[in-house]
Order: structure tokens, then C-alpha cells, then sequence
């Protein structure tokens, strides 16, 4: 079914940019092009298995049973069967499941949402800054920000204060709420998929790296070391790490020896993104292999014949004539019955034609293989608007619809 192909699909492409970061961009300093690299392989997860395309691939009939040698017949009655099976299956138990759990998860994330809504009503508000609004926080409650709305606790100290206004200022400013509720919508609807826990962390943590980074950015030209060393001290206190109660506000959860370890790391060269260019064949290899399909066409133009010989079992031989059949669909019909194999030997066999406008098939050669001896192969064809029959070096039959069989002595 299509929805299992976007499932492994969405996995495999969420895998390899989750290995991506993991390999390339997890210890180096390039936050602001994680940012949009977390956030681009979400989206590009959803997308891709979206679109569909189709190449043709045009066959020569003899190519088309070396594919797959079946029984038209009993493939069709197979289908059938398939096809009259009851409509209520485990897939439809499995999609009823995953849609009821979707969407506890999503009204989780509304119930989340309206409560947000209540607290920035309920919040006293303390001044403006730079058009973000400062509003207090509620008691017990942590220091945050969620779009232009900053939350702070009653922090005692000036300089921690400081600290924790500019944080939380460039929070807003940049806008790091749209990633988190980004991740949070994607989450309630793949939220049988373990990758999108992982990339969600990564999210946040990063979200955090890029907000201290600024930070210190600011402060390093004034006094670098003390203010570095002051920063991260901060960190250790409660000021700039609570622990958020709302996960759609959840920002400063990171681990905070993450946090200052990427703080005291030094830049990363440019020339390190290149690596990454290793995901454009994993991308491409999982797009053809989920995404493209290579659609079968026989070469209407092209003739078809057959052999087969005494080693020809039955299975085989008619799959050459369903082959043929359908080859020559609208021209001539053939059949081969009543076979019988002595000693694991082609020995008998009947063949018959049916021509357009002909009320049932005509009996056309009945044989029996009298030189056990002779391997020569059997050949059958079409042309001219005339079945070709040929069973032994020195004849062919050609049967056409109004002359039952014409025996034509060839060349040895």
C-alpha cells in the first residue's frame, strides 16, 4: 500500500539527515546552518515520498519471459481470490489505531496551547523591550520566551537577571517558538517513529547552542574571559537552565555541560559542510528505489515466437503460449493441451488455433514425439496473418483462417 511505502520512505529519509548531523554538524559550531538543516530534513522526510514518477521500459517479448515465467491463468485466479477477501484487515485495525493515538497527541498539543493562551492573558506585564512584551512569570514557574512574549521569575540579582533577559531576548527575536511547535506538530502525527524524538532534542539543544553563542558574542568585546567565565556561571545556576513544565515552550532543557562545552569550543571550517555532501547519493538512492517506478511495455512493433523442446516442462510451455496470446491478442489465439511427458519427456501434445470470428478453437496438430532420439526444438510464430508451425528440420506448417494447414517442405 502506498501509506507503508511513505512510512519506510519517511524513516530511511529522516535517517539519513539524522546521521548527517550526527557524523558532520553535531560538535562543530555551524548552529545557525543546523538550524535550518534539522529543520529542512523534517520537511524534505514529509515531501519526498509524496511525489511519484514513472520510466518506461520497453521490452522484446523474449525478454518478457526471461522476467517471470507464471501461469496467466492461475495468476489471475490468485488476484481474484485476493481481491473477494473480506474488506475489514489488519490494516484498516492498524490505520484506526494510529489515527486515534494522532490524534490524542494533537489534542494534547491544543490543550498545551490554549493553557499558553490563558498565561500570557493572566501575566502582569512588566515593560517593552524592542517591541518583545516582559511579563512575569508565575511563582515556581522558570524564565521564557514564546514568540514576542518574554516570561521572567523574580531573580534576585542584577547580573543573573541581565543574563537571563538577553537569553530569553533572543529567543524571541529570532523566532525559535516556530521551530519548537514545528517539531511538536510533526511529532503527534510521527510519533511512531523514534528518529522524530531524537531530532527533536537536537532541535532544542541547538536552539539553546545558537542563543548562548549570541550571547557571549555580545558580551566577549567588553571583557572576553570574565564575561565568558560570568556567562557560564550562570548557566550552572537556575537563572538561564529551568525546566520547563510546557513542552511546546520547552527551549532550556538541554543538558547544561552540552551547552558550555560547545561554548568553549573553537570555530569550524567551513570546508567540514562539504562532508555533507555525501546525503545527496543516500537521498537519491532511497528516492529511485521508493519513488520511481519502471513500468513494463512490450514492443508492439517487434514479432514473437517460441521454441521448446522435449525438456520443455509444462509450466514453462504455457507460459510461452499465454505470452504469445497476448502478443497476438487481436490476431490469432493458441492452445496447447492435452500433454503428456513419458519419463519426465515431452512425448504428446495438441495444438490448436482460434482465429478472429471463429465460434472455438480448430484442432490444428496433434503429435506424438516418435524419435526419442531427435532434440530439435519446436517452433512456433506468427506472420503474415499465418501460424507458423515448425517440428522437425524439414517441414513447417503455416495454418491460416481460411486454409486450415498448408505442409511446405523446406530445406534441410
Amino acid at each position: 500500500m502506498e501509506y507503508w511505502n511513505y512510512i519506510i520512505e519517511n524513516f530511511l529519509v529522516l535517517a539519513v539527515f539524522f546521521a548527517g548531523y550526527e557524523l558532520f554538524l553535531k560538535n562543530s559550531k555551524f548552529f545557525k546552518f543546523s538550524r535550518f538543516y534539522l529543520l529542512f530534513g523534517i520537511i524534505i522526510s514529509l515531501l519526498l515520498p509524496l511525489f511519484h514518477y514513472r520510466i518506461l521500459i520497453e521490452l522484446q517479448p523474449t525478454e518478457f519471459l526471461e522476467l517471470g515465467k507464471y501461469n496467466t491463468e492461475e495468476l489471475q485466479q490468485n488476484l481474484s481470490n485476493i481481491s473477494s477477501r473480506d474488506s475489514i484487515n489488519i490494516e484498516t485495525i492498524i490505520i484506526s489505531i494510529y489515527l486515534l493515538i494522532s490524534f490524542g497527541f494533537f489534542g494534547r498539543f491544543l490543550f498545551q496551547a490554549f493553557q499558553l493562551k490563558r498565561l500570557i492573558d493572566a501575566a502582569e506585564n512588566i515593560s517593552v523591550i524592542k517591541g518583545v512584551k516582559i511579563k512575569q512569570a508565575p511563582e515556581n514557574q522558570r524564565s521564557f520566551s514564546f514568540f514576542n512574549y518574554i516570561f521572567l521569575n523574580k531573580t534576585s540579582e542584577k547580573t543573573t537577571k541581565s543574563y537571563v533577559l538577553r537569553h530569553e531576548l533572543i529567543h524571541a527575536q529570532q523566532f525559535h517558538s516556530l521551530d519548537v511547535i514545528f517539531v511538536n506538530l510533526v511529532q503527534c502525527f510521527l510519533w511512531f517513529n523514534p528518529l522524530i524524538y531524537f531530532l527533536k532534542t537536537r532541535i532544542t539543544d541547538n536552539l539553546e547552542f545558537i542563543t548562548d553563542d549570541e550571547v557571549t558574542k555580545n558580551t566577549r568585546a567588553l571583557d572576553q574571559k570574565n564575561e565568558l567565565k560570568n556567562y557560564q556561571y550562570q548557566l550552572l545556576s537556575s537563572g538561564l537552565s529551568p525546566h520547563q513544565k510546557m513542552p511546546i515552550l520547552s527551549f532550556n532543557h538541554s543538558s547544561i555541560k552540552k551547552r558550555i562545552i560547545m561554548l568553549n569550543k573553537k570555530s569550524s571550517s567551513k570546508l567540514h559542510l562539504l562532508k555533507l555532501s555525501f546525503l545527496i547519493p543516500c537521498l537519491s538512492v532511497i528516492f529511485y528505489s521508493c519513488n520511481v517506478d519502471e513500468v513494463e511495455k512490450l514492443d508492439e512493433n517487434a514479432e514473437f515466437s517460441f521454441y521448446f523442446n522435449r525438456d520443455t516442462n509444462e509450466q514453462e510451455l504455457q507460459s510461452k503460449v499465454s505470452m504469445f496470446n497476448h502478443f497476438y491478442k487481436d490476431s490469432v489465439t493458441l492452445k496447447i493441451s492435452d500433454v503428456s511427458y513419458l519419463n519426465g519427456k515431452l512425448n504428446e501434445f495438441t495444438i490448436s488455433r482460434k482465429f478472429p470470428g471463429d465460434t472455438g478453437f480448430v484442432q490444428s496438430l496433434s503429435m506424438e514425439n516418435q524419435s526419442k532420439k531427435t532434440e530439435f526444438s519446436n517452433y512456433i510464430s506468427f506472420k503474415d496473418h499465418k501460424l507458423i508451425l515448425k517440428m522437425d528440420p524439414s517441414h513447417k506448417i503455416e495454418i491460416s483462417k481460411d486454409t486450415n494447414a498448408a505442409f511446405i517442405r523446406t530445406k534441410n
